[in-house]
């Protein structure tokens, strides 16, 4: 989605918020916004934030987080792009033509829901209103020297969302079908691109979690690498010998060194790994385990810094 009204003063970048509230409003503070007398946020100096999804979930304060990014989207203090983490809420309350849910309501699923459910026991009507702003929200954003998206900025795959909102229930149901174009589009841009680990060898993800699959590093040509090196973030105990000739990873498109920096959140980065690779810049911690919520600076350069990284608990 190419957005104009590109802001005089620069954009600031905010990684996966995950219902910490608090951090945010600290976040927003260190990169100058304050609420004004509506209770919404803005800067002084015409800056513009834009949200990298994945808004809800885990963290205690889902609602707040809602309340002040929507009132600073609708208020044109800031732009979002949808998560997956919302793709999935949207997904567990919409039905299919079977009348099921088109996202199953599994244990799993449901506990990854848990804290914003809680958050909206007794706020139906918001709730709803929530739901209904998320269908507006776009996949990726593309403005003036900067390009935006949750998980994996993949050519091929924003084509076929073709700027797109799940306004379009037809859109939505897509979404959810197997093997669909739309749901393997929406699959990269929102959750990036996997591999399938070796089976003989055991790979554990950052909090010790043993892994089938692995997210990697879309934006690098694959060949000749290691698993070690594509995994992102590393795995512990990721084989360092070569992907088989026989592997074969189906879409990866190599972001061009020379285009303008891209902006993602989603891989919950652990405080070892660095967030800037060339002009791909992943400002997602781990908000969560972590303690630290992310924010880039962008006042427009080619070239990502980083001194323009800023954190806040």
């Amino acid at each position: 989605m190419v957005a104009s009204d590109t802001p005089s003063g620069g954009y600031d970048l905010i990684g996966d918020v995950h219902g910490h509230a608090d951090a945010l409003l600290s976040l927003l503070a260190k990169l100058g916004y304050h609420a004004n007398a509506s209770g919404i946020h803005a800067h002084l100096a015409n800056r513009q934030a834009i949200f990298v999804g994945d808004l809800v979930n885990r963290g205690p304060n889902v609602r707040e987080t809602l309340q002040i990014v929507r009132n600073m989207e609708n208020a044109k203090t800031a732009h979002v792009v949808l998560g997956n983490h919302e793709l999935n809420l949207l997904g567990m309350e919409a039905r299919g033509e079977n009348s099921s849910p088109l996202r199953a309501h599994s244990k799993k699923n449901l506990a990854q829901a848990a804290s914003t459910y809680a958050a909206f026991r007794d706020y139906r009507r918001e709730w709803l209103a929530c739901l209904a702003w998320m269908r507006t929200l776009p996949l990726s954003l593309e403005l003036e020297g900067l390009r935006v998206v949750h998980a994996a900025w993949h050519p091929t795959s924003l084509e076929v969302i073709a700027a797109r909102t799940f306004e379009d229930e037809s859109f939505l149901q897509a979404a959810f079908a197997m093997q669909t174009p739309e749901a393997k589009a929406v699959g990269i841009t929102l959750k990036g691109i996997k591999i399938p680990l070796p089976r003989d060898e055991i790979c554990l993800d950052r909090f010790g979690h043993p892994r089938t699959k692995g997210r990697i590093r879309w934006w690098e040509d694959p060949k000749g690498r290691s698993y070690g090196e594509l995994l992102f973030p590393p795995y512990q105990k990721a084989p360092r010998h070569s992907l088989p000739a026989s592997h074969s990873i189906i879409g990866v498109m190599p972001y061009p060194e020379e285009a303008c920096p891209v902006f993602f959140g989603h891989y919950c980065l652990p405080p070892t790994e660095p967030k800037i690779n060339g002009n791909v810049i992943c400002i997602d911690g781990c908000v969560t385990c972590d303690d630290k919520l992310w924010a880039y600076r962008f006042d427009g350069e080619e070239k990502a810094s980083s001194s323009k990284l800023v954190c806040a608990s």
